[in-house]
């Protein structure tokens, strides 16, 4: 099984065709969060990569409820004040040839 035109295969299915150093969470072309949700379990079971250790607001922080404070909020509500890490594909290709994620 060729691993990198698997995740490829996988990008395109969700998303649309991307290098190796395209980031999905930051630049000009973000997918949304939702859509990230559906590729990762995707992803997950096609390639049996465990994702248990994925920070999913590191790459696509909360934007909160924008009138109401943090301190009132529960914690998953909460708005995260930092910009996302880059998430690119090579960071899925390499994570897939070793079964786990491994930049958490």
């Amino acid at each position: 099984m060729d691993i990198d035109a698997t995740v490829h295969g996988l990008i395109e299915k969700h998303f649309w065709k991307m290098d190796n150093d395209t980031s999905l969470s930051d630049g000009d072309h973000v997918v949304l969060p939702e859509d990230m949700n559906s590729f990762l379990n995707d992803y997950s079971e096609s390639l049996n990569v465990d994702i248990e250790s994925f920070n999913f607001r590191r790459y696509f922080p909360n934007t909160g409820i924008w009138f109401l404070p943090n301190a009132i909020l529960p914690e998953y509500l909460k708005t995260d004040h930092h910009k996302p890490e880059p998430l690119t594909v090579q960071m899925f290709i390499e994570s897939a040839k070793a079964g786990r994620w491994l930049y958490d």
